[in-house]
């Protein structure tokens, strides 16, 4: 795993979440593979239109959740996660203010592509894109870390 995707992704969560990334949260934290499983993997960075990508359920479920939440005022689980709409106020002033989003997303490589880390952002461009008087604001590519498993990883 490059030093890049390790600091953007992995250090936070260590701090929240200590280490050795063992038990239920780290388990959602590494979309449900191992560390083992992780360290298989190959990356690229690579500049995407997340808007066209094809996602896994979960992601759709997830950003979903998150957009019904920020843009519709819906009560949901997402509704309380922590720091949320600080976060979000967070990535519209950067995006305003850049046309980018803030960082590198980090993608399983798809289709489907799941998404591993970035779904306050992916939320927030999404969003962007489909308002009519800010879809001109946002730049279409996007930077994001793709990790490719091995052909037999995910089997």
């Amino acid at each position: 795993m490059p030093d890049q995707v390790f600091n953007e992704w992995l250090v936070e969560r260590i701090e929240s979440a200590g280490w050795p990334p063992v038990g239920p949260r780290w388990n959602a934290l590494l979309g449900g593979y191992t560390s083992d499983t992780w360290a298989t993997f190959s990356w690229n960075q690579e500049e995407l239109d997340l808007y066209n990508l094809t996602y896994s359920k979960e992601s759709i479920r997830i950003i979903k959740g998150l957009s019904e939440a920020r843009f519709g005022g819906v009560e949901n689980a997402y509704a309380s996660i922590e720091r949320s709409e600080e976060r979000m106020r967070r990535i519209h002033q950067y995006v305003k203010s850049t046309r980018k989003l803030p960082g590198s997303v980090v993608l399983i490589d798809g289709p489907p592509w799941e998404i591993i880390d970035g779904c306050h952002r992916i939320t927030m461009y999404v969003g962007w894109i489909r308002n009519k008087e800010l879809a001109g604001g946002v730049d279409r590519l996007q930077k994001a870390w793709v990790a490719r498993p091995p052909r037999d990883a995910l089997a």
